[in-house]
């Protein structure tokens, strides 16, 4: 319902108008903002995401990295993940100089294509080393070409990339990788449209004289059906034991250990040790009737019997020292 004015508000009110109590002046309109069009396809997206599933794997990979190409250049190779990142294809390729040594392979059965980028001044490095150089060199990094003894080279590092790759990713979603080509432009290495999103996996390689760059590129499409694996962690303890379990027993097992089997002790006078002549013999503390002791890497562990096997000494284990409680 529509309110009435009282004959005393009516009068208060003119009265108001007449001594300039209210303003009667037209209000100025407020100045209209200019809109700008907002280009979604052209939007850059480059930002650190969190994917426990997949840091998980790259820590696997830089592990297993490190201590293959540290064996690889018989030098100390330290190597650390960067934070994961979402960005643009064409940001990508935007960033990496020329010549550059980009591996296109794909990871089976997930579909389309990856690429593995070798920083170029790494490569130069890794070349020299593997020539018998110190790694110091001079050699030029932009402006020319890889000679095809480079490339040679280098496909060394990259088979062994791939290779860790695979078993980085063997407890998360087992894959086979398979290597397609190599470019030294970025501009022919596509893999995606360039404004398509891409997750780029970086790691940093320390190698005492030198310190450079690698990564993963791998499209967001290609990874959309284990993206829920990607945000999800996976390292609980129903998982884990049995994954850390089987590569301790991977590293075991590649472990030389030393193995001794005293024949026995006896303490002689010094006279006796000048006296001592070839054919002399030496009688020994220990009983021929009871099984020798075999020392593994100082600790007892192993009770047997001495023999000859295809004409050397050897020993035949009877029986496992327990370990006490």
């Amino acid at each position: 319902m529509t309110k009435i004015l009282s004959q005393d508000e009516i009068d208060a009110l003119l009265s108001g108008l007449d001594e300039g109590e209210i303003d009667t002046s037209p209000k100025e309109e407020a100045p209209s903002e200019e809109v700008v069009p907002f280009d979604f396809a052209n939007y850059t997206i480059s930002a650190k995401v969190k994917m426990p599933g997949l840091e998980v794997v790259n820590d696997q990979f830089s592990r297993g990295f490190r201590s293959g190409l540290s064996s690889m250049l018989r030098q100390m190779v330290d190597t650390s993940t960067v934070p994961i990142e979402l960005e643009k294809f064409r940001d990508f390729i935007k960033r990496i100089p020329v010549p550059a040594s980009l591996h296109i392979f794909k990871m089976e059965p997930l579909r389309g294509h990856a690429i593995f980028m070798i920083e170029s001044r790494l490569v130069f490095f890794l070349v020299e080393r593997f020539l018998g150089g110190s790694g110091k060199g001079t050699a030029k990094v932009e402006g020319r070409e890889f000679t095809p003894i480079e490339q040679r080279l280098i496909r060394r590092v990259v088979n062994l990339a791939l290779q860790e790759l695979e078993k980085a990713w063997r407890n998360f979603v087992p894959i086979k990788t398979r290597y397609v080509r190599s470019e030294i432009n970025p501009q022919f290495a596509r893999i995606v449209q360039p404004d398509e999103n891409v997750v780029v996996c970086k790691f940093e390689l320390d190698l005492e004289d030198l310190t450079g760059e690698i990564a993963f590129c791998l499209p967001m499409a290609m990874l959309q059906p284990i993206k829920q694996k990607l945000y999800t962690p996976f390292q609980t303890e129903e998982m884990m034991d049995p994954f850390w379990r089987k590569q301790l027993e991977e590293i075991i097992r590649s472990v030389e250990v030393e193995v001794v089997v005293p024949l026995g002790q006896v303490e002689i006078t010094g006279q006796e040790l000048l006296d001592m002549a070839v054919g002399d013999v030496i009688q020994l503390d220990h009983p021929i009737d009871e099984p020798l002791l075999a020392l593994i890497e100082g600790r007892p562990k192993l009770l047997g019997q001495p023999g000859v096997y295809r004409g050397q000494k050897a020993f035949q284990v009877t029986d496992f020292i327990e370990k006490e409680s």
